[in-house]
């Protein structure tokens, strides 16, 4: 099974947001250039790049290790699903490959692994949502290709996938919504202690989540507006 490992942000002032993750939830640099900022908390890669014509401001895309790219192509190919990987060609550090889903999101491939930091965060990422039409389609590819498994719906057609690790939720998208990435989650302790922690870097400390949403508790927006949800209790994975 490939696992979901890094998530890119398209960042105006990448250092700028480096030091705000840094200072909020002890995110460690684990690879720096004049351009971009590749922070970790001991598992998942969070790389801030920034931003170009081709690559507008905001969460960008995903990337998953997968250790075998023949045996994805086998294991797709098998579902009776078609899968493009074109191998990367830009200066990306971490990533060899990419693939796009049904909804036209990138997807990073690396069978090296993204880089990760020795220590590890007491706030670890472990959610990423994402909008789309068709919550099933979705559900269906990152199934075949990367072999998330479903681990729960909500009752507004939502579908939420993982890794055994990670937290993936494929939200069913309403008119009012982007399609596409939409924010991702830390889970920790105390969510007070975090909110003061956001209130310090400078950042409103957030709106409580509505009763129904079934897991975060807080949706907070980080200096350039990149949405994070903050939960006590965490995903299910």
């Amino acid at each position: 099974m490939a696992q979901l490992r890094c998530l890119s942000i398209a960042a105006k002032d990448p250092g700028r947001l480096a030091n705000f993750y840094r200072k909020v939830f002890d995110l460690r640099t684990v690879r720096e250039s004049e351009t971009d900022v590749f922070l970790s908390d001991g598992i998942f890669n969070l790389a801030l790049l920034t931003n170009r014509p081709d690559r507008p401001p905001g969460l960008h895309h995903l990337g998953f290790h997968e250790k075998g790219m023949q045996g994805m192509q086998e294991r797709s190919e098998k579902r009776g699903v078609k899968v493009q990987i074109t191998p990367r060609t830009d200066s990306e550090p971490y990533a060899e490959f990419c693939i796009g889903d049904p909804d036209k999101n990138l997807v990073d491939l690396s069978e090296k692994g993204f880089g990760v930091s020795e220590e590890k965060s007491p706030f670890p990422i472990r959610h990423i949502a994402l909008y789309t039409p068709n919550p099933q389609r979705l559900a269906d590819f990152y199934g075949s290709v990367l072999g998330m498994k479903e681990v729960s719906r909500s009752d507004r057609s939502s579908i939420f996938v993982s890794d055994g690790y990670f937290n993936l939720a494929l939200l069913l998208q309403r008119a009012e919504e982007k399609l596409g990435i939409h924010h991702f989650g830390f889970q920790v302790k105390s969510n007070e202690e975090i909110q003061r922690r956001v209130e310090e870097a400078g950042v409103a400390t957030g709106a409580r989540r509505p009763d129904r949403i079934p897991y975060a508790e807080y949706r907070v927006h980080d200096p350039e507006g990149n949405g994070f949800d903050i939960s006590e209790k965490g995903w299910e994975v």
